[in-house]
């Protein structure tokens, strides 16, 4: 039997359906702001929805003309195209901005200055760490927050060009889709609010509030170059917590549920994952294969790796501090059809690991970890030549951190099950991590046979969770009303014109979601507690990030810039 949450709500009036607050609801008509919304005056209530926004008559066109209009639309297609066709690859562990690798890079950005003129013309442009590349367009009123705007140059390699229906970097458009290398990671974003921006100092716009643009080049290689030194020029320029808020990639678009299309999750991530590669390195006496010792490095390593798989194996946990916790309530409000049955009564049961596990089951992997910490062995080297044996063997171990765990906590465990292999093999176990070493003493051993514990770079915890209640954080209602309003203005682009569902217009709940993966945000959290990772790009309109045959449809990058040019609109004038 369905719980309360599920019954009922559809019979309502449609502002309250919508999950708008009754105290900003007015004689039918849903007031513009949030100022008189009563914090404690819907604290029962699930999945609670700001009102749309109704932007400033401000004079500039509505953001609908970009999907409108055909000049755009074919001048957007030849950007992201030409975009595409950059190869700005990267590798693991780059160091040196100035390596031959990201030249690139430079191209890229020039292209950029021919294509986007008024923006290099009008902002501040920056150059950080010679490739981090910093707009500043300076708002009249200091005393209003900025809002950053973030994105990446990079792309990921490819791996053999010929398995791709067309080149990589051809960036070809089909008159529906762009092709390449970058084309949904994430050059749609960084091109799409270029291109927002350049629409309006088109018009003659001079903003009240400052927006920066900050793009790095190295997200892809964990993004210390680039990222990691914008943030820090930022937080001495401008201080702590001193932005209204930070959009960057990410999230997981806009999605319906089950074969309801009439209701559409809208899902920026408010929080990520936390992360740590631990390295393993053993070294043991080699000498001839001939005669061999009854196991080998590559044998213990082996061990070592199979026990990590097999041993306090991790369990998942959703509580209402997890932002997945939020968008199920949500889903049992909106979508009571198209979810589990026992769904409405599990979340009000206070059974954080049960209910985990029973989501887990039932959404299958890729929910279990978002809820869980995930474990992945990755890189395995050992030996040199077939009848020496291995003196060095080492390997890569891949964890990231559930919003309940920390690096700590994994560190620890793997020590646990790691040392009664190397007492075993009589092997010294050092761990060496940040802030604590061991030495031989501590674990015994002998000094030939040596076993070391130490993380790739520094461990890195789970993200701060950004607030998503439209009653408490004004800066987020005013962000997910912005969202409503842009799609709940058209119906989707990717379905067919003589199909009913062509004449309609969704209703959009705007829930936070949480990523597996790191984005460049991991440097910028200090600047704002409001950080949305977000690609607002809709279910079926983009396919394969890092993979073959990468590329998103037109509509779906164009409604992208919507977002993009509404939000600048909608916070521009705006004061909390």
């Amino acid at each position: 039997m369905k719980g309360s949450t599920l019954l009922g709500w559809a019979s309502v009036p449609t502002a309250l359906a919508l999950g708008i607050p009754p105290q900003v609801v007015l004689s039918g008509k849903i007031t513009k702001g949030l100022k008189t919304l009563n914090p404690f005056a819907a604290k029962s209530e699930v999945c609670p929805q700001a009102p749309k926004i109704t932007l400033p008559e401000d004079g500039f066109h509505s953001s609908l003309d970009f999907l409108k209009d055909k000049e755009f639309r074919a001048r957007q297609a030849t950007r992201l195209s030409r975009a595409v066709q950059v190869p700005t690859t990267v590798g693991d562990f780059a160091t040196d901005p100035y390596d031959e690798s990201f030249e690139p890079i430079v191209k890229f950005q020039s292209l950029l200055k021919e294509m986007f003129p008024l923006i290099h013309a009008k902002a501040k442009v920056e150059h950080v760490n010679r490739l981090g590349l910093v707009f500043t367009l300076q708002g009249s009123d200091t005393a209003r927050k900025p809002i950053l705007f973030m994105a990446h140059q990079d792309v990921v390699p490819i791996d053999d060009p010929s398995d791709w229906t067309h080149p990589p970097f051809s960036g070809l458009f089909d008159g529906e889709w762009i092709w390449g290398r970058g084309s949904s990671d994430c050059k749609n974003t960084l091109i799409g609010v270029l291109s927002g921006v350049e629409d309006l100092l088109s018009q003659k716009w001079r903003p009240q509030r400052t927006i920066v643009l900050a793009f790095g080049f190295d997200e892809e290689s964990h993004g210390f170059l680039g990222a990691g030194s914008i943030s820090a020029v930022l937080e001495e320029r401008y201080g702590k917590d001193s932005f209204e808020f930070v959009l960057d990639e990410g999230g997981t678009g806009l999605q319906s549920l089950g074969n309801d299309s009439n209701v559409l999750y809208a899902l920026p991530a408010v929080g990520e994952k936390g992360s740590l590669d631990l390295v393993l390195e053993l070294a043991v006496p080699g000498g001839h294969s001939s005669v061999p010792p009854a196991h080998t490095g590559i044998g213990i390593m082996s061990e070592i790796i199979y026990e990590l798989e097999r041993k306090e194996l991790f369990s998942p946990r959703l509580d209402p501090s997890h932002p997945s916790f939020g968008t199920l309530e949500c889903q049992t409000r909106y979508s009571p059809d198209s979810v589990e049955p026992w769904l409405a009564d599990k979340l009000a049961e206070g059974d954080p690991e049960a209910l985990a596990e029973a989501i887990a089951n039932s959404r299958g992997r890729a929910v279990r970890y978002t809820l869980q910490t995930s474990q992945a062995a990755d890189l395995f080297n050992g030996g040199v030549k077939t009848n020496a044996l291995p003196e060095k063997t080492s390997a890569v171990v891949n964890y990231r951190v559930a919003l309940h765990m920390t690096p700590d906590q994994l560190r620890d465990r793997a020590v646990r099950i790691i040392k009664p292999i190397a007492d075993a093999h009589n092997v010294t176990l050092h761990v060496d991590f940040p802030g604590m070493a061991t030495t031989r003493d501590e674990f015994g051993g002998t000094g030939d046979r040596t076993l070391t514990l130490s993380p790739l770079m520094e461990p890195l915890s789970p993200a701060p969770i950004s607030p998503t209640d439209p009653l408490t954080s004004k800066t987020w209602a005013r962000f997910s009303g912005v969202a409503r309003s842009v799609f709940e203005s058209h119906p989707n682009p990717l379905i067919s014109k003589d199909s009913a569902e062509s004449k309609s217009t969704p209703t959009v709940v705007v829930t936070g979601d949480i990523m597996t993966g790191n984005t460049d945000t991991r440097f910028y959290w200090s600047l704002t507690k409001n950080i949305y990772r977000w690609s607002p790009s809709r279910q079926g309109g983009w396919y394969n990030i890092h993979t073959v045959d990468e590329r998103v449809h037109l509509d779906v990058h164009l409604e992208g810039i919507m977002v993009y040019y509404d939000l600048i609109r909608a916070f521009d004038h705006w004061t909390d």
